[in-house]
């Protein structure tokens, strides 16, 4: 899913966009394009509201497909599109939150472990016996 921040309207207020994909066919793809506004509730308090209030598809088909290239990363493109369709503009001053996950190396077994498993799956056995 790519997540975009955007400019509010006066005509639509909305200040985020979700663009996923929806289906796929050859030279051809069709994404779902929805946008959430914020609102000031009773405390005067800037919330998301719970509805989207833009529900709509974008296919990339024909010269939009034809168009897509490497000049740009897939998600910046294929937002960009979902913007202009609705009328929306990116927000510049937005933080783009990236997650990022932490890279373990596997742990090494040495002789040295493998043979204190051994140890201590005998010295089990013979507890139990």
């Amino acid at each position: 899913m790519i997540e975009i921040n955007t400019i509010a309207t006066a005509e639509l207020n909305v200040s985020k966009v979700a663009v996923s994909l929806n289906s796929a066919q050859e030279f051809g793809m069709q994404f779902s394009v929805v946008g959430w506004g914020k609102f000031k509730n009773a405390e005067g308090e800037d919330v998301w509201g719970t509805n989207p209030l833009v529900s709509t598809l974008l296919n990339v088909t024909g010269p939009t497909w034809d168009a897509w290239g490497s000049d740009k990363s897939d998600a910046i493109y294929i937002g960009d599109l979902a913007l202009a369709q609705l009328g929306l503009q990116r927000d510049p001053d937005a933080v783009i939150e990236v997650e990022e996950t932490p890279v373990v190396a596997p742990a090494e077994e040495s002789d040295d472990a493998e043979e204190a498993s051994d140890g201590s799956e005998e010295a089990t056995e013979e507890a139990a016996e």
